[in-house]
Parts: C-alpha cells; structure tokens; sequence
C-alpha cells in the first residue's frame, strides 16, 4: 500500500493530516489566506464519479464539510493497485471518466502495479526525489512506459498530483555562443559562422550575405 509515500508527498508541501480511517485520510493546508484540502483515498476497483463523491462527502471531517471552499477546493487521490500496468489499457477509459468529472473534486486514479509495491516497500518520497532526476532512468522509461519501476511510479506521481514540485538541480550553463560555435564546427559551417558573426547589422549586407550563403550551399549540391 503507497499511501504512506503520498502521505509524504502532501506533508513535504506543507499539508498536515485532520482525520484518517481505515480507507481515506483527510489533509489540510493553510498557507496565509489561501486554504486547499486534499482526501487520499484506498480503492480496490473503479465506481462511478457519484458513488465515489457520496464516499468521501459521508466520510469527511465536519471541519471539510462545514468549509464553502471543501468541494471546489479538494484534491481527491485515489490509489489503486494493479497487478500489472498492462490493465491500466483495459480501465483507460473508466479511470478518464472519473478524473474528468467536473461535480466535486479534482480527482486523480494514482494506480501501481503489485511489482512496484514490492519495489518501494522501503522507499520514501525523497528517494522518489532523486530517482526522478536520473537522465538514464527517463530513457528507459520513455522506452518502455508500462514496464514496473520506481521511476515509472515517480513519474505517475508527478503527473497525477501536479501540484507536487519537481526537484530543481543546478547545472552550470554553457554560454549560447560557444554552443552555436561548436554545432558550426561539428557540421562544416564554421566559415559561414565566422563570416555571420563579423558582419554588421546592416539590411543591404545582411540580404547579400544571406544570397551569398545560399549561393555556397547549392553550389556544395
């Protein structure tokens, strides 16, 4: 069961629990005026949009039912565990449906496989922090999108809770210059770089230099 790391996941940003039972648990954040709720809710198969907004409106908290801001303002997550991801194919549809459904909440199906459960048994929210950076792990996942992996539950994390921030990583840029220079000279065009780069803002010269240039490239076809 991964509500633990998305109960992280809410704390990391500032949510704080009011109320838990035995399938959801209800969080708060006040951040000055501004107020959001957010319910994490256990599902073992899919209902409808209705049969799941009379769930957590009849479970809910009076401090979220008395709120005028509760319905409108509420990010439902539902977790549901899959065997394999392949079966996310077979209840697209359903799994839309609900997510768009406008009457109460935002909603969101975060769904994981039973190979990812066993994966992130001892795994927390951080780690899923440093595991979403890795340049290697985006690769093999755009390869392969519904093989279980801890990157592949990050990602639908990211995805399915949007208000969660990426983490940001410094990186020391390399100026456009030398970037454009170095593509100039990996492809041959290094001398019509230097000669673009010399010449003046002028139209008259930039137009001929432009019909210079074209000239040179079909004269190489």
């Amino acid at each position: 069961m991964l509500k633990p790391i998305v109960s992280q996941a809410l704390k990391n940003h500032d949510f704080k629990t009011i109320h838990s039972d035995d399938f959801s648990d209800f969080y708060i954040r006040e951040l000055g005026e501004s107020i959001r709720f957010a319910v994490v809710h256990k599902i073992d198969d899919l209902i409808t949009p209705a049969e799941l907004n009379a769930k957590i409106l009849q479970s809910a908290p009076p401090e979220f039912t008395q709120h005028p801001a509760f319905k409108k303002n509420c990010d439902l997550i539902c977790v549901l565990k899959f065997e394999t991801l392949s079966e996310f194919k077979e209840l697209e549809q359903k799994i839309f449906a609900i997510e768009e459904d406008a009457y109460h909440f935002k909603k969101y199906i975060l769904y994981y496989s039973d190979t990812e459960d066993k994966m992130l048994k001892d795994v927390s929210y951080q780690d899923l922090l440093d595991v979403i950076s890795v340049k290697a792990e985006f690769d093999a996942y755009k390869e392969s999108p519904l093989f279980s992996s801890k990157y592949s539950f990050a990602v639908r994390l990211f995805i399915k809770l949007p208000f969660l921030e990426l983490p940001y990583r410094e990186k020391e840029l390399v100026p456009l210059s030398l970037q454009v220079e170095e593509a100039a000279k990996e492809f041959g065009y290094e001398m019509h770089y230097n000669r673009v780069r010399s010449t003046s803002i002028d139209d008259a010269e930039i137009d001929n230099l432009i019909k210079e240039l074209i000239q040179n490239e079909l004269e190489n076809f």
